[in-house]
C-alpha cells in the first residue's frame, strides 16, 4: 500500500500573485460580494411626496388663517384708529385753529404703525406660501436627501474600503458532485479546487477526460515548487505501478465489471461467469503473482494459444491447458475467453512491474484522448478498483479524490468509491459532464453544483432538483459562463444557493480573500428582499 503522508522531495516555493490559490479551503471558486451590500442603510427615510403635500397645504391654510385674524383684529382697527387720529387733528384746528402736521404723523405712526406693519408681514407670509407649490418642495428636499445619502454612502464605503470584494466559497461536505461544464470551466475548477486541496495534504486526480481537463492544475502546482508526478494511461500504466497494488482477485473483478459496466442487469450471469473464470485462471498463476502480462498469457494459453516465453512455467501452461478446465466446461466459457483476451492483450502491451520510490504530493492520472476502447473501458475500471483499495487500506490519512469525467466510472463502483471516502473522511469530488443516467443517480449525495448544462432535458432536471422555491429557469443553467457555477448547498437542512465565479486569474485580484462570506451588515428589521440567485452577486466585467 502506498505511503500517501511521505513528505515531498522540494519545500514549496511561493510563485507571486497566486499565494491565495494554495490557501487551505476547500473552495470551488469565490463570490462578488459589492461592498455596497455590507454598508449599513442610510437611515433617514426619502421624502414622501404625500407628506410634503400635506405640510404644505397646512402651511397654507394656516399663513392665510393667520392673515385673515390679523387683518380683521389688527389691520382694522389700525387704519381705524389712524382715520379717527386724522378727524380729531382737523377738529382741533377748526375749534382752536392749531394744527401740527409733524406731531399728527408721529401720533399715526405710533400708535397706527406697528397694527398696520404685523398686517403687512402676515400679507406677505401668506404670498410666499401660495408662491412655493408642493411639487417644487418636494424636489428640494429630494435633492437634499440624496446630498446627505451620498456622504454617507461615502463614509461607509471608506470604512470597508479594507474589506474583500470576492469571498472564498468554501464547501462543508467532504463529497462534492459537479454536474455539466465546458473544458475551460474544468480547468478552471480544477486549477482552484485542487489547488486549496493540496495547502490541506496529498491529491490524487484522475482526468478520464481524454482532453486534458487537469493541465492548469498540474501547470499551476509545478509553478509553485510542489512534489508532482502525472502520468498518462495506458502509455504509463506499467510506470505508475497501479496494478502491482490489486490482489488477484480485486483485479478480476475490476476487470469483469468493465466489461459489464454497461450491459442491462439481465447479464448479472455473464459478468459471474466472467469473473469466476478470471478468478480460476489467477489461482493457478505461480506464487499468487499476477501482473496483467501473466494473466493475458494465462488466458492465451487456455485458447490453446501460443503463449511469449518466460510469462509462464510448465506447470502452469499444463494446468491451462488440461485440468484447470474440463472439455465440456471450456466448451461454455470459450466465449469468456475470447472476450477477456480482446481486453487484456492490450493492458498487457502497457503493463510493467513499478513504483516511484519516493510518492508525490500531487499524483495526476490522465486517461489519454482518442476513442474509447474496450480496452480503456477495463482501464477506467481499474482506475476506480485502485482508488477504493487505495482509500480504504491506507495506514495514514488518504489524499483527497478528484475525478474529472466521472461519467466514464459506473454507478455501483463509484459508490462504493463513494462510501469508502465517507468512512475514512476523505474528501471526493466527482466532475461529470451530463446530468444523466448513472450520473443522475448520484444527484444529492453531497454537496452540488451545477456548471453549464448541454441541453434543455438536463437543465430541466437541474431545475428540478433546486425546486420551485428558488425558481431558477432551465435556460439559465444553459447560458452559465464558462467558469461560473451555481452552488447548492444542503448542510445546514434547507437549500441555499451562491452563484460562485472560479477563474484563477481571481485569485490576483486585490480584493480576493482567502475568508468566508461575509453577512452585510443590515440593521435588524431592514433586510433587503431576497432576488433571485442569477441577480445577485454580479460583478463587473473584468479586463482579461
Amino acid at each position: 500500500m502506498r505511503n500517501w503522508q511521505a513528505p515531498p522531495t522540494a519545500a514549496p516555493v511561493p510563485n507571486p500573485g497566486h499565494e491565495l490559490l494554495f490557501t487551505p479551503g476547500p473552495r470551488l471558486g469565490w463570490v462578488f460580494r459589492d461592498r455596497r451590500e455590507l454598508a449599513a442603510a442610510y437611515p433617514e427615510p426619502e421624502p414622501d411626496a404625500r407628506v410634503i403635500q400635506a405640510r404644505a397645504d397646512e402651511r397654507i391654510a394656516a399663513a392665510e388663517l393667520a392673515w385673515q385674524r390679523t387683518w380683521k383684529w389688527i389691520g382694522k382697527p389700525s387704519i381705524g384708529l389712524a382715520l379717527l387720529l386724522l378727524a380729531l387733528a382737523g377738529c382741533s384746528k377748526a375749534v382752536s385753529g392749531s394744527f401740527s402736521l409733524g406731531l399728527t404723523v408721529v401720533t399715526i405712526a405710533a400708535t397706527c404703525g406697528p397694527g398696520l406693519a404685523w398686517t403687512g408681514w402676515q400679507w406677505l407670509r401668506r404670498d410666499q406660501a401660495r408662491d412655493v407649490t408642493p411639487q417644487q418642495e418636494y424636489q428640494q428636499a429630494v435633492a437634499d436627501w440624496d446630498q446627505r445619502a451620498a456622504g454617507h454612502e461615502a463614509a461607509e464605503l471608506a470604512r470597508l474600503a479594507i474589506q474583500p470584494e470576492w469571498d472564498s466559497a468554501t464547501i462543508p461536505a467532504r463529497r462534492t458532485d459537479v454536474f455539466g461544464g465546458t473544458l475551460a470551466g474544468w480547468q478552471a475548477l480544477l486549477t482552484v479546487h485542487g489547488a486549496s486541496l493540496l495547502a490541506s495534504g496529498p491529491l490524487l486526480a484522475i482526468d478520464l477526460t481524454g482532453q486534458h481537463a487537469a493541465v492548469m492544475l498540474t501547470a499551476a502546482v509545478k509553478r509553485m515548487g510542489i512534489a508532482a508526478i502525472s502520468y498518462e494511461l495506458p502509455q504509463d500504466l506499467g510506470r505508475c505501478g497501479m496494478l502491482s497494488e490489486l490482489s488477484p482477485a480485486q483485479l478480476a473483478a475490476a476487470v469483469a465489471e468493465a466489461l459489464h459496466a454497461s450491459v442491462p442487469a439481465g447479464a448479472r450471469t455473464d459478468r459471474a461467469v466472467d469473473t469466476r473464470v478470471l478468478q480460476q485462471l489467477a489461482s493457478i498463476l505461480n506464487g499468487g503473482v499476477v501482473t496483467p502480462q501473466r494473466l493475458a498469457a494465462a488466458i492465451r494459453a487456455a485458447l490453446g494459444q501460443a503463449v511469449p516465453g518466460g510469462m509462464l512455467s510448465a506447470g502452469e501452461q499444463e494446468l491451462l491447458t488440461t485440468d484447470l478446465f474440463p472439455p465440456g466446461y471450456r466448451e461454455g466459457i470459450g466465449a469468456t475467453l475470447v472476450r477477456l483476451d480482446a481486453v487484456m492483450a492490450e493492458l498487457a502491451a502497457y503493463a510493467s512491474d513499478g513504483w516511484p520510490a519516493q510518492p508525490a504530493h500531487y499524483t495526476c492520472l490522465t486517461l489519454g484522448g482518442g476513442p474509447r476502447t474496450a480496452a480503456g473501458e477495463v482501464l477506467t475500471a481499474l482506475v476506480a478498483q485502485w482508488l477504493t483499495v487505495q482509500v480504504s487500506g491506507a495506514a495514514r490519512d488518504a489524499p483527497a479524490v478528484i475525478i474529472a469525467g466521472a461519467d466514464e466510472i459506473n454507478r455501483l463502483q463509484l459508490e462504493r468509491l463513494a462510501d469508502a471516502c465517507e468512512m475514512r473522511g476523505v474528501p471526493i469530488t466527482l466532475l461529470f459532464r451530463h446530468l444523466r443516467e448513472g450520473a443522475a443517480g448520484m444527484l444529492g449525495g453531497g454537496t452540488t453544483a451545477f456548471m453549464r448544462l448541454g441541453n434543455h432535458t438536463e437543465a430541466e432536471q437541474a431545475a428540478a432538483y433546486l425546486g420551485p422555491r428558488h425558481a431558477v429557469e432551465p435556460a439559465a443553467l444553459q447560458n452559465l459562463p464558462d467558469c461560473a457555477l451555481l452552488l447548492a448547498d444542503r448542510s445546514g437542512g434547507t437549500l441555499t444557493l451562491r452563484a460562485v465565479e472560479c477563474d484563477p486569474a481571481i485569485s490576483t485580484s486585490p480584493g480576493a480573500s482567502a475568508a468566508e462570506e461575509l453577512e452585510p451588515a443590515w440593521p435588524p428589521g431592514d433586510q433587503p428582499p431576497e432576488l433571485p440567485w442569477w441577480q445577485r452577486n454580479q460583478p463587473p466585467p473584468r479586463k482579461r
